[in-house]
């Protein structure tokens, strides 16, 4: 996915529709960080995703993450549905801002919406919205002195291999990150089954570089859903 300019501006409204028929494979990606420029008349820049995966079809989602930028406004709303059998393996990320130019948390609000339902129900639904002025970032139990966060969903069926192979790996790489240390980590995870068919891994990292171990080792994992890891081009 890309855009004239690398980003969103004051009123854009992009709308993306996807159908993954059965047994399709998806890899979709962008090509860089998406920017969110300034938003002076405070009408948001907005991003809608509706994705249909049809019965065995997988679809990998891993964009880079968002970059808002001084008082903008950015609200994203994201709804999968899938069939039996297939498997969702989502990414969502923003960061605290252009951090390196002074420009932390300096943003108006930050939305992103996700649902992820079978046929007959909601299964996963994410709710996340920042607003610096109101809710403080950097307080504990928030972002503290990391800039960028990050969080990667799976949702498919137990049964399916493909699911079994990606979050067992997953979990056994995240391990040395998630146990206790007295040795400060430039990353912070941790990772959850809320529902056996669904995992959860959330990141916190002080710089965006700081993410490329973590994507290199879900890289690894692409093969067995992929045939190929995509992200050996970009990282």
């Amino acid at each position: 996915m890309s855009s004239y300019g690398g980003g969103l501006v004051e009123g854009d409204d992009i709308r993306l529709s996807v159908h993954c028929k059965s047994n399709a494979t998806l890899y979709l990606s962008t090509q860089a960080f998406t920017k969110i420029y300034k938003n002076p008349s405070g009408i948001p820049s907005r991003q809608r995703i509706r994705g249909t995966l049809s019965e065995e079809a997988c679809a990998v989602v891993l964009p880079d993450p968002v970059v808002p930028y001084a008082n903008s406004i950015f609200h994203q709303d994201q709804h999968w549905t899938l069939k039996p059998g297939a498997l969702l393996i989502l990414a969502d990320g923003h960061t605290s801002g252009r951090y390196a130019c002074g420009e932390r948390f300096a943003y108006t609000e930050y939305i992103s919406n996700i649902t992820v339902s079978t046929e007959k129900r909601p299964i996963l639904i994410e709710r996340y919205r920042s607003h610096p002025a109101t809710l403080p970032t950097t307080a504990p139990g928030r972002f503290g002195p990391f800039n960028t966060a990050f969080n990667l969903y799976i949702v498919g069926d137990i049964e399916d291999p493909r699911f079994t192979r990606i979050t067992s790996h997953l979990k056994t790489e995240f391990i040395p990150h998630i146990a206790p240390s007295q040795t400060p980590s430039d990353i912070m995870i941790s990772c959850t089954n809320p529902k056996p068919n669904i995992f959860i891994a959330r990141a916190l990292v002080y710089r965006t570089g700081d993410l490329t171990p973590l994507l290199n080792t879900i890289g690894q994992a692409l093969p067995g859903v992929l045939g190929a890891n995509p992200l050996e081009r970009k990282y």
